[in-house]
């Protein structure tokens, strides 16, 4: 099982709760890696307990200030340096019973036969809803004018992924969430990026596209059998995430020269379907309004930086 030549990175904050579920999780499933490492930027009423989880499961703790981005990259200094491979995890993913006997199985068959990926994804089941953004999102029209795409983990030249979500076979995606992810410890040769605040929103987008550009390779393969569950997805409809999936990902377009006229296009059409939702729930207004204002922000920058 590759897992015992695997670092297990896991990040956490304030959910004890949650890291214990996970921790049992694996220890009934009898998975065993060469290490795992437990960062915690928790405030102080939590610490004991997760301090608690890490000895009893014994893990290797290290504290950090509140940071997704940061946490990881403490993880990867502070990691094994003979561990073949490094997993990161969310605190909260729940594994269906076979997932790392199949995602095992992808890994000896792709390095066995020299396949050139830079990474291996759990693939999340998720009950997903329809909605106008999303009936809007996979339209001939957004495929005409390359704003978004009916395949899974793509990147468009707006700046804007595709979702990675319910994958029915196995597939090669040019991006991969670090939510549940296993990397070859000798193409991770860089940090993530600190600068998206705090919740590190679009971080992984960001560690995706550098890992792609310091490796010049450019798939990673997410297994159709390794299944995970992520039962405490946030809902993003506050302003401070409208305002953040403008900024962070205006970022990104800059960072690596994509489209910024598809980038400021997508930005408001995504604004206007936020604005539409709000008719059927009112929460989404705010995040409406932090769009707004990110858009004007990002054309701030772009005129007078």
């Amino acid at each position: 099982m590759f897992t015992k030549k695997t670092s297990l990175i896991i990040p956490t904050r304030n959910r004890p709760y949650y890291l214990l579920k996970l921790l049992k999780n694996l220890k009934n499933f009898r998975i065993r890696f060469k290490e795992i490492l437990v960062i915690d930027s928790s405030n102080k009423e939590f610490k004991i307990k997760i301090n608690n989880i890490v000895k009893n499961f014994n893990c290797k703790l290290y504290h950090s200030k509140p940071s997704t981005s940061l946490q990881r990259n403490i993880g990867l200094k502070n990691k094994d340096k003979r561990s073949k491979y490094v997993m990161f995890l969310d605190d909260d993913i729940i594994f269906k019973k076979n997932s790392f006997f199949s995602l095992n199985n992808k890994i000896l068959f792709h390095e066995k036969n020299k396949s050139k990926l830079l990474g291996y994804g759990f693939n999340q089941k998720k009950k997903t809803k329809k909605s106008l953004l999303e009936n809007i999102k996979k339209s001939k029209i957004s495929k005409i004018l390359g704003l978004y795409s009916k395949k899974n983990g793509i990147i468009m030249s707006s700046g804007w992924q595709t979702k990675i979500l319910n994958i029915s076979d196995d597939s090669l995606t040019e991006w991969i969430p670090t939510g549940a992810v296993v990397f070859p410890s000798n193409v991770l040769n860089i940090k993530f990026n600190e600068n998206f605040g705090k919740y590190s929103y679009l971080e992984d987008l960001d560690f995706s596209l550098n890992l792609r550009k310091k490796n010049y390779m450019n798939k990673f393969l997410i297994v159709a059998n390794a299944v995970f569950f992520h039962p405490n997805d946030i809902e993003r409809i506050n302003f401070n995430f409208g305002l953040i999936e403008i900024l962070n990902r205006f970022l990104i377009v800059r960072k690596y020269k994509l489209n910024i006229f598809y980038f400021f296009y997508m930005s408001f059409v995504k604004s206007l379907m936020t604005l539409l939702m709000s008719l059927r729930n009112i929460k989404n207004m705010m995040k409406f309004f932090g769009n707004i204002i990110g858009i004007l922000l990002c054309l701030k920058k772009l005129i007078f930086y």
